[in-house]
């Protein structure tokens, strides 16, 4: 008797399970159900800077995708250049300083079309820089943010090509003063100059030092922000040195994550420079962090 209530059952399943695969999945049936026309869309956000400097073109879109829509962009404060074939890409160039708008609704498949979305961009003064007019004597301040360990630097700027130059002198200060190890060879690297107020310092070989009579190959990394609109061009490094044994990197793995990066802070002083000048201490403060690992 039990076995042909078990059967029962088993042929019961059988039957509910077939029943069910013929029919539609809820995914299937909501996709039926969709209907564009329907859709009231709302932008969700506009991709693209929110700082832009004068004279240069930025490309903004969508951060979002959606089937079917199409996009309708308009500017203030600024040109705009082109829209991509899709409507997905505009192109706006920044000629005047402050504050410019770009502004996009979305039309959908069905026709509707959404309130106008706007994203604010702050346009700075950019006075140009031929990559030859870097080349000299930089001095400002160079090290971490706290300020026992901030000091004050002088690189050298030499050797431009038309997309590089080589610096002499970052890091001096602080590897010797600070971290209590003298250079015995490098210290020049080569830093790649674009056109828009930045540069980078691609991963490469620094300096070789001498602690307690052991040699220590640093490598560098890094990146910059450069200006012309002052009295004197100016620049702004952000990068970091490490052991290329063991990848070791300084300040962040010795001070913790609040020392993320070293910062040189720089002046052109208008004088064609041949030598790094070693940095002099500063005023002495607490000990942090804690002497060399």
């Amino acid at each position: 008797m039990k076995n042909k209530i078990l059967i029962r059952v088993m042929f019961l399943f059988l039957a509910v399970l077939l029943f069910s695969t013929c029919g539609k999945t809820y995914i299937e049936e909501a996709q039926d159900a969709y209907d564009a026309s329907m859709v009231i869309p709302s932008v969700l956000g506009i991709k693209g800077t929110t700082l832009a400097l004068q004279t240069f073109e930025y490309d903004f879109s969508p951060t979002y995708h959606r089937a079917g829509s199409t996009w309708a962009w308009s500017v203030v404060g600024a040109t705009l250049q082109s829209v991509s074939a899709d409507t997905r890409t505009a192109t706006v160039l920044f000629n005047d300083i402050g504050i410019a708008m770009v502004k996009v609704t979305e039309t959908t498949e069905g026709g509707k079309t959404s309130p106008e979305d706007t994203l604010e961009v702050q346009v700075d003064q950019f006075c140009p820089l031929e990559v030859s007019g870097f080349v000299g004597d930089w001095s400002g301040t160079d090290g971490m943010t706290h300020a026992a360990y901030v000091w004050p630097s002088q690189v050298v700027i030499s050797d431009a090509t038309e997309t590089t130059v080589k610096i002499t002198g970052l890091n001096f200060g602080w590897m010797e003063n600070s971290w209590g190890e003298t250079i015995t060879s490098g210290g020049t690297i080569t830093m790649t100059i674009a056109n828009n107020g930045t540069a980078t310092i691609a991963d490469q070989y620094c300096f070789t030092t001498d602690y307690d009579g052991d040699l220590y190959e640093y490598w560098i990394e890094g990146s910059a922000t450069w200006g012309n609109c002052e009295a004197s061009p100016t620049l702004n490094i952000t990068y970091v040195v490490y052991y290329k044994s063991d990848g070791y990197s300084l300040p962040v793995d010795w001070a913790g994550a609040a020392y993320p990066a070293f910062y040189a802070t720089l002046t052109l002083d208008g004088i064609k420079g041949t030598k790094a000048m070693k940095a002099i201490p500063p005023v002495s403060e607490n000990d942090f962090p804690p002497k060399r690992k």
